[in-house]
């Protein structure tokens, strides 16, 4: 009995102590869920905190970086050259003496530039610079020019570096045989010239009163209208040929220059190929130079050379006054046959032979005037009449070739007016010389017929497809 009586006596005491553990550990307990349940709320809290709290002011932004803006640079000294132009009657001495130069300059820039540039035969307006240097010595002359050609060209004359001056010997005298020295270049020269371009371009046409009106009204000038007649100088008489409704077309080399600020164009260069339609039928010219380079000329389509013994007229492009045949003599006041043809022309405009041959009379007329006579092959002979001077060396026994000149138009001996008569005959009888074939001068072997029909057959597609003006 004792023994179950003290067990649950035992048991009673176990099970009071967990109770008073329990109401130990409670606080405790409560402090962990409090803190738990604390860091868990804590970012809302502090969430509703910030919303409920008064709005406080932001914090200022950082001051923005200080930009220390670079000072400008300075501005570049002033260009101390001086550009100028040559006034009238101006010696480039006296314009160099305006700016500063002095005369040992002037004088050693003049010997230096000799052969480059001609300073005597500067013009007014010509454009040239000059820079003088702190010491007053010329530095560099510039001078803007053309070249033979008609190109651009540039002339630097700048200062060499000083050198030992050379010892210039005094001129030979009586005792003294010593040779002078020669004096040492002072400037050195720099030659400049413009690019220059070639293009081919086409020009296409209809002859209304003249070709050279029709040229012109199609875009081109003089120097074409020559080159052009030149083409076809031994089968066509542009003077007594051409009429209304005839039709050109040509290819021609044109040339530019260009000097990096302008593209200036300077003139015609070689004729590539030409048509020329007279009353309806076609006359056609190609310039060509066979592969070896044994042939070159001007050809037909066919490759029939279009140069033959006789040209058919004695001058450039101008007008004629008179034809072949009977008219009215200005001088006599009769009607008398007229064997010749008559070109009107200014006084001096140059007078060539229409072939190869001999003079055989070169002396003044009281009716032609101042007249030359050729002799040619096959008993031909050609007269030129009234010119105002003969060319130099012209006289009875002179050889002359095919586009010679011979003399210039005037009108002297039987004459009221400039113009050149111009005759043919055979023996003591006068031809009409637009009526006379002459032969083939230049003939291609057949052996380069392929290679020719190779080169025209694109040409013949360009000039038909020009469309005249």
């Amino acid at each position: 009995m004792m023994r179950h009586a003290h067990s649950g006596h035992h048991d009673r005491s176990d099970a009071l102590d967990e109770k008073r553990l329990e109401r130990a550990q409670a606080p405790h307990n409560r402090r962990r869920v409090v803190v738990i349940v604390g860091a868990a709320l804590l970012p809302a809290v502090l969430a509703v905190g910030v919303l409920l709290s008064p709005k406080q002011p932001l914090p200022p932004p950082p001051p923005a970086p200080v930009v220390v803006e670079a000072a400008p640079p300075a501005p570049p000294p002033p260009d101390p050259t001086v550009h100028d132009t040559l006034g009238k009657g101006e010696a480039l001495g006296t314009a160099l003496a305006r700016h500063g130069v002095g005369a040992d300059d002037v004088s050693n820039l003049v010997r230096d530039l000799k052969g480059v540039l001609e300073v005597r035969s500067l013009r007014t307006g010509a454009a040239y610079s000059v820079l003088v240097d702190d010491k007053g010595q010329l530095a560099r002359f510039t001078f803007k020019t053309t070249n033979g050609e008609g190109v651009p060209r540039v002339v630097i004359a700048e200062r060499l570096p000083v050198a030992e001056e050379p010892v210039v010997d005094e001129p030979p005298t009586r005792g003294n045989n010593r040779t002078p020295v020669e004096r040492a270049a002072r400037f050195g020269l720099t030659i400049d010239d413009a690019t220059v371009e070639v293009a081919v371009e086409g020009l296409a046409g209809t002859i209304r009163g003249s070709l050279y009106n029709g040229m012109l009204d199609a875009g081109g000038d003089a120097q074409l209208v020559n080159k052009f007649v030149d083409v076809f100088a031994w089968n066509i008489d542009f003077y007594r040929q051409a009429q209304g409704g005839d039709t050109f077309r040509i290819l021609v080399e044109k040339r530019f220059a260009n000097d990096g600020t302008e593209r200036r164009f300077l003139g015609y260069g070689k004729v590539v190929a030409a048509e020329y339609v007279n009353a309806g039928t076609a006359f056609r010219g190609f310039a060509f130079e066979t592969s070896d380079k044994q042939f070159a000329g001007f050809y037909d389509e066919r490759g029939e050379s279009l140069e033959r013994t006789f040209l058919r007229s004695p001058m450039e492009v101008t007008r004629i006054t008179s034809s072949y045949g009977s008219r009215f003599h200005p001088v006599l006041k009769t009607k008398k046959k007229h064997e010749g043809v008559d070109y009107g022309a200014p006084v001096g405009t140059p007078v060539w032979s229409v072939a190869d041959g001999i003079v055989i009379d070169a002396r003044f007329s009281k009716s032609a005037g101042n007249m030359v006579v050729v002799q040619h092959v096959n008993g031909l002979r050609t007269e030129y009449f009234h010119l105002s001077k003969f060319a130099e060396g012209m006289r009875a026994g002179s050889r002359v070739t095919q586009k010679q000149v011979i003399g210039y138009v005037g009108s002297t001996g039987m004459s009221t007016g400039p113009h050149l008569h111009f005759g043919l005959l055979r023996g003591n009888t006068h031809l009409d010389p637009g009526a006379q074939k002459s032969e083939n001068s230049k003939p291609m072997p057949a052996s380069y017929r392929p290679e020719y029909e190779a080169f025209v057959a694109p040409l013949l597609a360009q000039l038909a497809a020009l469309t005249r003006a």
